[in-house]
């Protein structure tokens, strides 16, 4: 583990450390910010809906257009220090925010300039470098970036607990704010004196099976995309990929029409999960990220379990057993909140988070996977772009209906709700015909400027598909 650890720390680079400190405060706010809104601003389950919707809208759009800024800037350092000065400025107009206007638009403000440091991390650290290091290179920034998730989930959960009871709740959740819009800061000033610059080189380039082996940590949230966007999705090809001659296949709508369902189905349950345990079982906001902490840990840990099942059964097996257990999960939790007017005890709420973050890592890992197998090798970079945009368009779809079931029909109803779609997407993808496997693998072509596009197309060589 020693030596594991040290060679880690051998191939870390010098502004990892302000990337690290960057998801540490976005990952505390995740929780905080739905929290502020119920337990400081006296807002409804209904705000948080909004809230949640609002910011994913502007995180699509930021995904949309940031790359292609950079791209013709010709600059990436630009754009990270600007994304966490950005961050800090918004917490700081939460902090001081005394109405639910006030922090709707700070919190799009977050959402929209964080993801302009997703769209351009990984091309910081695979640009003009030798292509057998790409594969490293990300996996490190994938751990990086989950560890400081994490790591802001504890420091929320610590913070909360030792000054809400001296400050009082709301204070100590400004306080905490503040904080962060500190950190933020710091980050910013690490990102202008360690990230390198870099002369933009765009190469077309098939990944050997790095979403495979290293897999995108996506932590599960409401309010953000992934930690780095692997492609970028071109919206004025859309008809011809739809319903153009040679576009995306049937099954890869199919898949992606699955998606569209799965990740409703999460935001129908995660996006008023902090207001349930806040309001309805009355749990201090310390205590609500604790429970946060369990579910983000066991996404961590069950990871190299999950890679190795899907090596083990295939992408489609592992992905439809892990919608059939959030199928069970969410329609435990809409009967337990029927039968049961009150909190469940600790073990079992701790045991329930342990089994939904396990699942998380079995979905992610196998649905990523699958959408880049299931395109045409043309248009695999469009199809995890589009993977991308479905997961947004889920959450923002999600959010205002979620929001406005659990404050007139109750936190059940959007269990239940939750459990229908994951069940419709699961049945969406067992119906999908995978071919059969095959042993002769693809080469993978040289790399060729992509000069009309201008990214980086970072996509699974071709493999067997099961």
């Amino acid at each position: 583990m020693r030596a594991v650890m040290r060679r880690w720390l051998r191939e870390a680079e010098p502004w990892y450390g302000s990337m690290w400190l960057a998801n540490l405060v976005v990952g505390t706010s995740s929780i905080l910010v739905p929290l502020m809104v119920v337990e400081v601003l006296r807002g409804t389950v209904e705000n948080v809906g909004l809230i949640s919707s609002l910011a994913s809208l502007m995180g699509v759009i930021g995904s949309l257009i940031w790359g292609r800024l950079s791209d013709v800037a010709h600059r990436r350092k630009l754009f990270v220090v600007m994304s966490y000065t950005m961050v800090a400025v918004s917490f700081v107009g939460i902090a001081l925010a005394h109405s639910l206007t006030s922090i709707v638009l700070f919190n799009m403000i977050l959402s929209l300039f964080w993801v302009a440091n997703a769209s351009v991390t990984v091309l910081l650290v695979i640009e003009n470098r030798d292509e057998s290091l790409w594969e490293a290179k990300i996996s490190h920034l994938n751990q990086l970036g989950t560890l400081g998730w994490v790591s802001g989930l504890i420091f929320g959960s610590v913070a909360l607990a030792v000054a809400s009871p001296r400050l009082g709740e709301a204070t100590a959740v400004r306080s905490v704010f503040g904080i962060l819009a500190i950190g933020g800061l710091v980050a910013a000033v690490l990102a202008e004196r360690f990230v390198p610059h870099t002369k933009p080189k765009f190469v077309r380039r098939r990944f050997r099976g790095s979403i495979l082996a290293f897999g995108n940590f996506i932590v599960e949230r409401a309010r953000f995309g992934p930690f780095h966007l692997y492609h970028r999705f071109n919206p004025r090809r859309l008809p011809a990929l739809l319903w153009g001659e040679g576009g995306l296949t049937h099954q890869t709508k199919s898949f992606l029409v699955a998606m569209l369902l799965a990740f409703s189905a999460f935001g129908f349950f995660f996006v008023p999960l902090p207001v349930l345990l806040a309001n309805k079982f009355g749990f201090a906001s310390s205590t609500v990220f604790s429970y946060f902490v369990v579910l983000n840990g066991a996404i961590v840990l069950a990871y190299p379990l999950a890679a190795r099942r899907v090596k083990r059964l295939g992408n489609k097996s592992v992905l439809t057993g892990s919608l059939l257990a959030r199928v069970l999960l969410f329609t435990f939790a809409g009967a337990s909140l029927l039968v049961w007017p009150v909190a469940p005890s600790g073990l079992i709420l701790s045991l329930f988070f342990v089994a939904v973050g396990v699942s998380w890592s079995f979905f992610q890992l196998s649905s990523v996977a699958m959408i880049s197998r299931l395109a045409r090798p043309e248009y695999r970079g469009q199809a995890l772009g589009l993977y991308n945009a479905v997961a947004g368009l889920g959450t923002i779809i999600a959010g205002v209906t979620s929001g406005l079931m659990a404050q007139h029909l109750g936190y059940a109803a959007t269990s239940f709700t939750s459990a229908f779609l994951a069940g419709a997407a699961m049945f969406v993808v067992a119906r999908l015909r995978i071919p059969r496997r095959t042993t002769t693998p693809t080469p993978t072509p040289a790399p060729v400027v992509d000069a009309e596009h201008k990214s980086v197309q970072m996509c699974v060589q071709p493999e067997p598909l099961r």
